[in-house]
């Protein structure tokens, strides 16, 4: 490879680095070897001949192949060069026709767009006339005789319109807005004078039933009227008159004539029943109430947002509030110059007020007539509960200020004043004639009839208070209980004093009276009269007074026995000194065994006369007045604890070594029964 020559050398090289598996090489080499038959030297020689020779024969085949795709195409060509022509023709001549109609298609565009203004227009009218104009069709509702659903269609579309016609307003088009709400307006007050009329002519027909039933059209008509206050009110005060009317004759009726077929009775029939007859006449207005305010709420709609009689007018009220009967029942709406004009419309409180008006008066001159008749005490009380409560259950309805409220309110007050004015009249007729007091000191009659009738009202009370709210109701009937239970502990006390030795009415024409009589005749009185009362929630303030009074009472009854047997045997100054030297009150270094008053054989015969009295059957009270087991047990049981720490006291105030008894001769023996001995034999362990 050294000895060639360059040139040489590189195409050696070159075919020596040439890829013979490459995908080119093996296909050059296949093609070859499908015309390179002969490899011989000769061969290799004219290899490039040969290729060239096979190259040239391809060239002719593909010319020969495509001979006549060449001759396709030279048609081809001859036709493209005749549809040239033919195209510049055309566009010569159409070039020609466009500059001949150039104007005509100026004046087409221009047309087309005055349609499309046009179109707009319309449509814009088209909009204009729907929101702004009525159709004949509603024009001829608004006009025609009958009211229909056609009628209130209509009339909803003028507000509508009156309503878009503001719009135009805030534009330039302020004539046009003018324009066509003066003319909706005209529509309008038109249509509401139709309507208020065939409403009042509706609502006259609405006094000659109990319960009519509404017209859905009727309550339509109602609500549109709201629109105008005015024409609303006349409405409602058609419908008010013809409900005032009616409400009276049916009143009267209830009283007189009862129901259809003599069912349900008259209710004057149980006027020999006040309690019975008032009950029937309130449950009827009750029934009435809720009845007639249905009917006003269907065909006036609920008026929530307003307060119950809020809408009553000063000058109004006091006209309304004039006691003249049912006859005129105009006279109320005329009051303020029928409500002025441009006042708030009637609510629902307000109707109904007016309709109960008719018969506030004969309801109010019937209960008083049963009133003023002097019922028994406890029937006044019902009565007058019975009116309280009907009184709040209208005030929730109509407002305090209603006709049909004060004249129930008013009926009340009566009651409560003929109440307590008989009840003033019983107790003061037992302080002027109190009873005398029983021989077995119980409690006199008057004083158990008192407290049972008191026990009555008290029942009726709490079934009334606990109804309404469920609590005591004790701040409520204090008065009534005041009234009532005052009068009897000072009758008690007035007849208690019979029982005393210096008083001028006693009942025992100069024997001797027991000292404790007048104090166990008022603690049988007191355990009556706080037993009765401690059991009711309304009466547990002055029972508990009760209770406080009858411990002293007690506390002065054991105090007077245990005195009386103390002083019986010679102990009540011993006990009375020794406890003044207990408590520190005698002179200071005073020695108890050195004061005169307290000798020590004193108080040895003292205590052996106490001891001797204990073995009495007799010597302690056994209270067998007092009529009640566990007051008498108490009692007793008091006596005896405060007998032994007496005893007591003395026993260690002669032990004690710094009152100097120890240093007495036969000071041991003064004494001989412990303080837990004597407490065993009074039973006061």
């Amino acid at each position: 490879m050294a000895t060639l020559a360059p040139g040489l050398a590189r195409k050696v090289k070159k075919i020596l680095d040439t890829r013979t598996e490459s995908p080119e090489v093996l296909g050059a080499l296949s093609t070859l070897s499908s015309f390179y038959t002969e490899n011989t030297a000769a061969s290799r020689r004219r290899l490039r001949a040969t290729i060239e020779k096979q190259g040239l024969g391809i060239n002719k085949e593909f010319l020969a192949a495509a001979e006549s795709v060449i001759q396709a195409l030279e048609v081809v060509q001859k036709d493209l060069d005749g549809l040239s022509a033919g195209c510049r023709s055309i566009n010569s001549e159409l070039a020609s026709s466009k500059a001949a109609t150039a104007d005509m298609l100026a004046e087409k565009e221009k047309l087309q767009r005055d349609l499309a203004v046009s179109e707009t227009r319309s449509q814009l009218v088209g909009k204009f006339l729907q929101q702004y104009q009525l159709s004949e069709r509603e024009v001829t509702a608004l006009q025609d005789d009958e009211i229909g659903e056609d009628f209130f269609a209509a009339l909803e579309r003028v507000r509508v319109i009156h309503a878009n016609c503001r719009s135009l307003l805030r534009t330039h088009h302020q004539r046009a807005g003018l324009e066509l709400m003066d003319a909706m307006s005209a529509y309008q007050e038109t249509a509401y004078e139709r309507l208020c009329r065939w409403v009042q002519g509706e609502c006259r027909g609405l006094g000659d039933m109990d319960a009519p039933e509404v017209d859905p059209l009727l309550q339509k008509a109602a609500e549109a009227l709201r629109e105008r206050h005015v024409l609303f009110k006349y409405c409602a005060e058609e419908v008010a008159t013809a409900r005032h009317n009616a409400l009276f004759q049916r009143f009267i009726g209830a009283l007189t004539r009862g129901g259809p077929g003599g069912m349900p009775r008259p209710i004057e029939m149980h006027a020999h029943d006040p309690r019975r007859f008032i009950g029937d006449m309130l449950a009827w207005v009750h029934q009435s109430l809720a009845s007639e305010r249905e009917l006003l709420v269907s065909l006036f709609g609920d008026d929530k947002g307003r307060m119950a009689g809020s809408s009553l007018g000063s000058a109004a009220s006091q006209e309304l509030t004039s006691p003249r009967g049912p006859a005129s029942p105009h006279r109320a709406f005329a009051a303020s110059g029928e409500l002025g004009v441009g006042t708030d419309a009637p609510d629902t409180a307000m109707l109904l007020d007016r309709v109960f008006e008719s018969i506030c008066r004969p309801l109010k001159v019937r209960i008083e007539q049963v009133l003023m008749g002097s019922p028994q005490l406890l029937l006044c009380y019902k009565v007058s509960q019975l009116l309280g409560f009907y009184t709040s259950t209208v005030e929730h309805l109509l407002g305090g200020r209603a006709h049909l409220t004060q004249t129930l309110a008013g009926c009340r007050q009566l009651a409560s004043r003929v109440f307590h004015e008989q009840l003033k009249a019983r107790g003061d007729k037992l302080l002027r004639y109190p009873p005398a007091p029983p021989p077995d000191l119980s409690p006199p009659q008057q004083l158990s009839e008192n407290v049972h009738q008191l026990l009555e009202i008290v029942s009726s009370f709490e079934s009334a208070f606990e109804a309404r709210d469920g609590s005591s109701g004790e701040e409520e009937f204090a008065p009534v209980l005041a009234s009532a239970v005052d009068p009897l502990i000072e009758m008690c006390e007035r007849s208690a004093e019979a029982l005393s030795a210096d008083s001028p009415s006693r009942v025992d024409e100069g024997s001797r009276i027991d000292p404790s009589s007048h104090r166990i005749y008022l603690v049988n009185c007191l355990v009556a009269l706080q037993g009765a009362l401690s059991g009711h929630a309304c009466c547990a303030g002055r029972a508990g007074m009760l209770g406080e009074v009858l411990q002293g009472h007690l506390s002065s009854l054991v105090g007077g026995e245990v005195g009386a047997i103390l002083a019986n045997c010679g102990l009540a100054e011993i006990v009375e000194r020794v406890r003044l030297y207990q408590g520190g009150k005698s002179s200071e270094g005073a020695v108890m065994a050195a004061d005169p008053a307290l000798p020590l054989q004193r108080i040895a015969d003292a205590m052996r006369a106490f001891f001797n009295l204990l073995s009495q059957p007799d010597a302690i009270p056994e209270f067998q007045h007092l009529q009640v087991p566990r007051v008498k047990a108490d009692v007793a049981l008091r006596v005896a604890r405060s007998l032994a720490d007496a005893y007591e006291a003395v026993y260690q105030a002669v032990a004690d070594p710094q009152n100097r008894y120890a240093a007495i001769p036969a000071s041991a023996d003064a004494i001989k029964h412990t303080p837990a001995q004597v407490r065993t034999i009074l039973g006061a362990i």
